[in-house]
């Protein structure tokens, strides 16, 4: 505890100049994410919430090779959503998850060797603006 403190001391008040952290003005929920997804869904987003995918489809080839490229997306309830590319935002521990329980990422090396990774999930946004922005 000392140790953080005297590190708190040292960034956020000795140098605050050079502290670039900034808090949010209200929850992060409705100052950053509601806006957020208002925009992508004027923008065409579909957003699925409680929605669990259950596997990530890998194409294959004519012959039945993996191709090393994501298809789509299986969700809980069988269905699938085809997709040219899959992003997976998720940190370290719900991807070693998701790749213990495909049947297609297992098969790729290179997601295969995710799983020897002893890792902490740290999440740290940094946004950067190219005009002014008016807060509340």
């Amino acid at each position: 505890a000392a140790a953080a403190m005297g590190m708190a001391y040292f960034f956020v008040l000795s140098h605050q100049n050079s502290f670039d952290v900034r808090w949010c003005k209200g929850s992060v929920a409705s100052k950053i994410f509601a806006p957020w997804v208002e925009q992508l869904q004027n923008r065409g987003v579909k957003f699925l919430p409680s929605t669990r995918a259950a596997d990530i489809k890998i194409d294959k080839d004519a012959g039945g090779r993996t191709r090393n490229k994501a298809c789509g997306v299986e969700l809980s309830d069988g269905s699938v959503l085809d997709a040219d590319a899959v992003v997976m935002a998720v940190g370290m521990t719900a991807m070693q998850g998701i790749i213990r329980s495909s049947k297609g990422l297992g098969t790729i090396p290179e997601f295969a060797r995710m799983n020897n990774l002893g890792a902490v999930d740290v999440c740290a946004v940094r946004l950067w603006v190219d005009k002014p922005v008016t807060l509340p």
